[in-house]
């Protein structure tokens, strides 16, 4: 399981693992964007900051509600979602333990 913080090498590095390929340019590209966003995550988490969390998690349900039949956009978002609530939840058990 990736450990946030983390850098954009781990987690295409961990993903090329979990998917059993290496990733197009294209796909690493994106995927190093949002590490950062993934990140900031991470630190909202360790300031315990609930309203960023639940404000920025309405925006995948957006993504996908705005692209019903797409089934990759889902997937995509779903993904995203997926590591914004890890991140944060690493963030938080981080900052009680402290």
């Amino acid at each position: 399981m990736i450990r946030f913080p983390t850098t954009p090498e781990a987690f295409i590095s961990d993903q090329e693992q979990l998917l059993g390929r290496k990733l197009a340019e294209n796909e690493r590209e994106v995927i190093a964007a949002l590490v950062k966003v993934f990140n900031l995550f991470y630190e909202g988490g360790l300031k315990q900051d609930h309203a960023v969390l639940n404000r920025c998690l309405d925006k995948p349900d957006e993504f996908m509600s705005r692209h019903k039949d797409d089934s990759f956009i889902h997937q995509f978002a779903k993904a995203c979602r997926f590591w914004m609530i890890e991140a944060w939840e690493q963030g938080a058990e981080r900052s009680v333990s402290k």
